[in-house]
Order: C-alpha cells, then sequence, then structure tokens
C-alpha cells in the first residue's frame, strides 16, 4: 500500500516534532494541534474535541499518526483524561473513516498491562516477558483510555473501515530528562526530584523503562511503510531498562513475587532486558530500538 500524504496529530508537541523530522523527506505532511505548528507545515491549530477541524485535517489524508492526547496520569484529572483521549480519538477514527484514510498509526502506551506508575496501583505481570497477547488490566484513568482507544480502533478495523497499527510506548526519555536520569540514578532510594530545567522527575515506572524518541519516532516510520504491518499491538521500548538491578532481581524486588518466565534465555543473555517482548515489533515492523540509553549514559560505571 502507498501512503502519500499523512497527518500527524500532536505535531507542535515534543514527540509530533521527532516523528515529523523522520517523515519529512518521505511524506507530505499536516499537522493538527493545540500547539502551533513549528516545521512550516500545513497545519490545523485546534484541538483534537473539535469534530470540524479534525474532519478538516482529515480530508485527502491517505495515513493518520495518531500522537495528540493528554499524555500521562500526572497531566490532568481522571475526568479530562478519559474525555480528552477517549473522546478526541473517537473524533479522529471517524473523520478517518469518512475521509477514505487508509491507516492510522495509533499511540496506546504499556500502561494498558496495569504495571503502571501509581504506589498501590500495580498488577505484577502474569508472564514474562509481556507480550501482546498479555492481559490488559488498567489501573489508572491514563491506562484506561489507552484500552479504550485501543478497543474503538480495532472496532473500526473490524467493519473493513481502515488498517490500525498499534503502538504501545513506554515512558519516551527525551534529552531534556538526562540530569533527572542521572540523579535518580545516582541515589535512586533518595531521588525525589526534579534537580534540573526538566521540571519533573523521569518517569518508566517501577522498572525505569524508557524508549528514545529517535528510535519511536522511526517506529512510526515502519509502522507507515510496512505493506502489511498488522493490528500489533508493539511494544516499543529501549533495549535495557535503567534500573541499578538487573531486570528480574528488581522486579521481585518490587513485586514481592516470582513471576514466570517463558523465555529465560532473555536475560540470561541481556540482564538489563526489559519487561516487554520486542520481537514482535522487529518481525512485524521491522523495528529494534538502536539507542541504549544504560550504555550511552553509562549511569553505574
Amino acid at each position: 500500500m502507498k501512503l502519500k500524504k499523512v497527518l500527524v496529530t500532536g505535531a507542535g508537541g515534543l514527540m509530533g516534532d521527532y516523528v515529523i523530522q523522520e517523515l519529512k523527506d518521505r511524506f507530505q505532511l499536516s499537522g493538527l494541534d493545540i500547539l502551533p505548528d513549528k516545521n512550516g507545515l500545513p497545519h490545523i491549530q485546534d484541538s483534537i474535541l473539535n469534530v470540524d477541524a479534525v474532519k478538516a485535517a482529515c480530508e485527502g489524508m491517505d495515513a493518520i499518526v495518531q500522537i495528540a492526547a493528554i499524555p500521562n496520569i500526572w497531566s490532568g484529572s481522571g475526568s479530562e483524561i478519559i474525555h480528552t483521549n477517549v473522546t478526541g480519538t473517537w473524533n479522529v477514527l471517524r473523520a478517518a473513516q469518512e475521509a477514505g484514510v487508509k491507516r492510522i498509526i495509533l499511540t496506546s502506551s504499556d500502561s494498558v498491562i496495569g504495571y503502571t506508575v501509581l504506589s498501590g496501583s500495580m498488577i505484577p505481570p502474569s508472564y514474562l516477558p509481556i507480550d501482546h497477547n498479555h492481559p490488559r488490566r488498567p489501573t489508572d484513568p491514563y491506562a484506561l483510555s489507552k484500552k479504550l482507544c485501543e478497543e474503538m480502533a480495532k472496532s473500526f478495523v473490524d467493519d473493513d473501515a481502515f488498517e490500525v497499527v498499534v503502538m504501545r510506548p513506554v515512558f519516551v526519555l527525551y534529552p531534556e530528562f538526562e540530569a533527572e536520569v542521572r540523579a535518580r540514578a545516582a541515589d535512586p532510594k533518595g531521588y525525589k526530584g526534579p534537580v534540573s530545567s526538566a521540571g519533573k522527575p523521569p518517569g518508566g515506572g517501577a522498572m525505569w523503562h524508557y524508549v528514545d524518541p529517535r528510535d519511536l519516532a522511526v517506529a512510526y516510520r515502519k509502522a507507515l511503510i510496512m505493506d502489511e504491518p498488522g493490528f500489533g499491538p508493539y511494544f516499543i521500548c529501549g533495549p535495557t531498562i535503567l534500573a541499578p538491578d538487573e531486570t528480574l532481581k528488581t522486579l521481585r524486588h518490587k513485586t514481592g513475587v516470582d513471576i514466570e518466565v517463558k523465555d529465560e534465555n532473555i536475560y540470561e543473555l541481556a540482564p538489563f532486558a526489559p519487561l516487554y517482548d520486542l520481537t514482535h515489533a522487529e518481525i512485524n515492523l521491522g523495528f529494534k530500538a538502536v539507542h541504549d540509553l544504560r550504555e550511552q549514559y553509562d549511569l553505574y560505571g
């Protein structure tokens, strides 16, 4: 399938900018965001909650990279997160169907699994590595919003409206967070953050998962150019965690239980590998993250 005209929602934000830089030489891009354009693209400055604006943005598009959303549990009330993320995504999906869009790259989150960031609301994984068949058990409004968005997208696929590729990125570690990551690694128990101009502590949950935004942008490109990428969902994650101890030791310490490991070779060969299965994205999207920030930052000598 040849896709030429691509709408990027959330085009004015951090991740939108990385995606645009990755795609701009390969596609005819336009943007939709409440933030202004910063890349000289055709751009509608409005919210995904504005149905008319969304319809106008989708007109004539071959594909949509749907990024626009409240980005985490800390950025709004539960009601705001559910309303913006679910209703906004519905507006994009419905407008895309009316406009004859062929493929949508939907940004979900690893948080749908339930091993989230809220103390007291973390459900340990059923097994490792966590793959696309693992149960989704969201325990916070953000994770719930993403599960609902996945379900909505699947309903459009079942109706033969268009193709959908579901991406589940972990915490996106922008360069602005490097000082915070280093401060947290230097004093894992005492770090409260923030200590730098980033203005907030780094995320990544209990395991300190991350993905470099350059890698995530490549994953979006791969999802656009593959002939048959499939629905997924695909976990998009760096090759390591940033927590001090090895993955299985860290998880055992955090959960207090021994969790079934379906492929022990993964953690024997790569003791700091993430909780997530990355082979699904590698096989179906041809994507593998190349930025190992644990190694690049040399956090523990």
